[in-house]
């Protein structure tokens, strides 16, 4: 009688004399095993999009084990984790047009972006490569970002969707008009789902506490990178380079002119913040800011004073409480503080 090849089990005969190569037990291990192969393969196989991934699991469950609710975080929780949020970012940190790519709200805002991240990075470490997909989505993010707090500088702006919708853009263009190893009934099929994804996303963004700023964005800097990218996919990674060298500049050239129109105003809301939530270390840095760039504005000078003295910086505070009545003599504010916090300062039996 035939035995399990792997186990040696008795196997049995059908009718036509036939018996299998492995008894029942053993056929179903190895399957298990082809398909844990398959999948891990495909992990391996789009190393970008997985490692995207982790990350914004990884900080979301950082979130929550820190105090957060699946159901939704505080909009402080969200501006500590690194939310764009745009009197902060565009005051001075500007990191936060990254971070908040990483950064989601709730349980389903993180599945639906992680779903969508996961269906179009595949295809575009395909189309693109794995660095360049990775780089996409940092750009597109910022482009969403940045056109988000453009459009509000007190807009609270979170989540992987403006990058997915960079990628979804880049992908668009790139098959449209790139040169990309797809047939042309693959092509054909491809854009037609996309375009139809795209827009069912840009309507369903018009309702409820969704940013299309932010989508548009990204779409539109996926579509700034998808082009030159899919013309020079079999041209050589050192033309896709400097495709995305260039759009980071532009972007950049943006923020730049973003903060010079508004960033002294920013940093000033973003101190009060600070000074809300009791970091006056922080609120003492945006105040520098303001008052670099509004050096006649005595106001500033008296709030950083009295930044200074809150942390414990008395000769700082002193030095700024003088400009501010350089500046303005007869501000009782900064005569009061500084006669304050001289008196203070004197030693015992000077008084």
């Amino acid at each position: 009688m035939p035995s399990c090849l792997k186990c040696g089990t008795a196997l049995a005969v059908n009718e036509e004399g036939v018996a299998p190569v492995l008894c029942d037990r053993c056929a179903g291990v190895a399957t298990g095993r082809a398909r844990r192969n398959m999948n891990m393969g495909t992990v391996y196989k789009f190393p970008a999009t997985t490692t995207l991934l982790v990350i914004n699991i990884a900080v979301f469950i950082g979130m929550v084990v820190t105090g957060g609710s699946l159901e939704s975080f505080g909009g402080g929780q969200l501006i500590r984790w690194g939310a764009n949020y745009g009197p902060l970012t565009i005051g001075g940190e500007y990191w936060r047009l990254i971070t908040a790519g990483f950064v989601h709200a709730n349980i389903l805002h993180i599945a639906f972006n992680m779903w969508g991240l996961w269906n179009l990075g595949h295809l575009s470490e395909r189309l693109f490569g794995k660095w360049q997909t990775a780089a996409i989505y940092l750009l597109t993010g910022v482009g969403g970002a940045l056109l988000s707090i453009a459009y509000n500088h007190h807009r609270l702006e979170v989540g992987a969707s403006g990058a997915i919708f960079g990628i979804a853009g880049a992908i668009l263009v790139g098959i449209k008009f790139g040169d990309v190893a797809m047939s042309a009934a693959e092509k054909r099929a491809t854009v037609s789902s996309l375009v139809l994804v795209i827009i069912l996303n840009f309507g369903m963004g018009m309702s409820g506490n969704i940013d299309n700023i932010c989508h548009l964005g990204g779409f539109i800097t996926g579509l700034m990178v998808g082009l030159p990218l899919g013309a020079f996919t079999r041209k050589g990674a050192a033309m896709q380079a400097a495709t995305l060298v260039i759009t980071a500049a532009v972007l950049g050239a943006g923020f730049r002119e973003l903060a010079q129109t508004s960033g002294a105003e920013s940093a000033k809301e973003a101190a009060v913040l600070s000074w809300q939530q009791k970091d006056y270390a922080k609120a003492a840095r945006f105040l520098e800011k303001y008052t670099a760039a509004r050096p006649d504005d005595d106001i500033g000078f008296v709030m950083l004073g009295e930044a200074y003295q809150s942390n414990n910086e008395h000769e700082k505070a002193i030095a700024a409480l003088e400009q501010a009545l350089k500046i303005n003599p007869q501000s009782e504010d900064a005569r009061q503080d500084l006669e304050a916090l001289r008196g203070a300062t004197l030693p015992a039996g000077k008084k």
